[in-house]
Parts: C-alpha cells; structure tokens; sequence
C-alpha cells in the first residue's frame, strides 16, 4: 500500500491523521517538524506527503522548496494541511509546487478524496514512463558531474522526456522556467532557475543572465552590444540573449569571445 509521510507540529492533528489512513491500510509516517521531515523522506521514498505549514525549525513553505530540489522526490505529490485560507499563501504554496490543500479541520472524506486523487494522478504518471521506457534523472553529483542522458519533467497531466544535452537554454519567470529544447521546442516548467543550476553540467550549461541559463554546445556567436554589454545568438531561437556584465568573464573563460 501507499507510504504516506506526515509532517505536523500538532500530536493531536497527527495521531487523527494517522488513524484515519491506517484504516484505509495506508502505510503510514509522522515527524513532528520540518527538518526531520525532509530527512525521512529521504530516507523512506513516500508516495505523498501531508504537511502542515505554521511549525518550528522550518514552515511547511521551505519543506516544499527543499522537497522539490531533490530529484528523487521532486515528482511526490505534496498536500499542505493548513488553517491558513487567505488566497495569497495558497498561490503562494502552488507557485511553488504544492498539488493541493486540505483546511483544517477537515472531514475525513476530504482527507480520503485528495490523497486517492493525487495518488490516481501520479499512478498515471508513473506508468506513461513505464510505457515510454525511459528512465528518471537520478540524484547528481557536482564533483564528478555524472548524471543520466535523460531527463523526465512534469508538464500538466503528462512526463515529457528530453535529452539533457539537448536543451538549448531556460530563462526564467517568476517561478516557472522555460525550457527551450533542440528543436525549437519550448517547456514551462515550475522550476526555479537556481534549482537547475545544481544539476546541469557546469562545463556545457553556463549562465549568462540573472534570468537565462544557456547550452555552450548551441553557440552561434556572440557580439559586442553596448560598451561592455554583449549578446548571444543560439542555433534555434531568433532572439537573442544579453550577456550581463556579471557573467562575461565566465564565457571569456570557455573562450568564446
């Protein structure tokens, strides 16, 4: 049966939850707090997460944001249990990957409802990779910057599978990226660009703005723009990107210009 972890400050709230789920013959985990939350999820893999967002040591907001950073868990579907109902914090926890709410109290068909619900969504998922034969990123290593060939992304209901060396560049907005693949395709991914940053290979993938991530490999050329400005021209995309000052003297070094 599903593993699905609890991370609740609140005893009361998580000896209810867990009741509620042992009857429905789900596995079932509780941490009281944030820190330790993210360690056992690492530990034990869940297929959900329930997580409150008002706790000591860390709120629920930096759990998600931890969560999402590791590539093994990156895809486990993430429900906040919240008092909290203004719609700013729930767009704020979307924004940021959340799958869903469940206000507290709640009835226990609720509880039930969203998790079979996020549960569903993610079997799907899960077997459109089976039936794609593709393997998932696995977790990365800076020093050695070994990582898989493929890369697996959520994109609404669907995986799609790229190639790592195959994406061009990503440029960021708010906190979705785009993600511009060999050929001429463009992914809107909820990513942040710092989150890419931690993965992809430093010698191909260079950033060249605050918002702009871009593939060496795909380097037309790059011109002098404004005083010290330049800008790059990639294969596949008409436009093209500034090079901030910030980030010339990283490029100088690849001697591109």
């Amino acid at each position: 049966m599903a593993k699905i972890l609890i991370i609740d400050d609140d005893q009361p709230v998580r000896s209810g939850i867990r009741d509620l789920l042992e009857v429905k013959n789900y596995t079932v985990f509780t941490v009281d707090n944030g820190l330790d939350g993210i360690r056992i999820a690492k530990e034990i893999d869940p297929d959900l997460i329930l997580c409150d967002i008002i706790m000591p040591k860390m709120d629920g907001y930096k759990v998600l944001a931890e969560i999402k950073k590791e590539p093994a868990l990156m895809l486990v579907p993430f429900i906040y249990l919240t008092s909290k109902t203004d719609m700013a914090d729930m767009r704020y926890g979307m924004g940021l990957g959340a799958d869903d709410y469940i206000i507290k109290p709640f009835a226990a068909k609720d509880l039930y409802r969203a998790i079979e619900t996020r549960l569903n969504k993610q079997q799907l998922l899960m077997q459109q990779m089976i039936n794609k034969k593709k393997e998932p990123v696995s977790k990365l290593s800076d020093e050695k910057n070994q990582q898989t060939d493929h890369l697996f992304l959520p994109v609404g209901n669907e995986i799609q599978y790229i190639k790592i060396q195959s994406i061009e560049c990503i440029t960021a907005f708010s906190e979705y990226t785009n993600v511009y693949v060999d050929p001429g395709k463009k992914i809107v991914v909820r990513k942040f660009l710092k989150e890419w940053e931690k993965f992809l290979p430093h010698s191909t993938f260079l950033r060249i703005h605050r918002s702009t991530i871009i593939n060496l490999d795909f380097v037309v050329k790059i011109e002098k723009f404004f005083k010290r400005s330049y800008i790059v021209h990639l294969k596949n995309i008409k436009q093209p990107f500034t090079i901030s000052q910030r980030f010339a003297a990283k490029l100088k070094s690849h001697n591109l210009f």
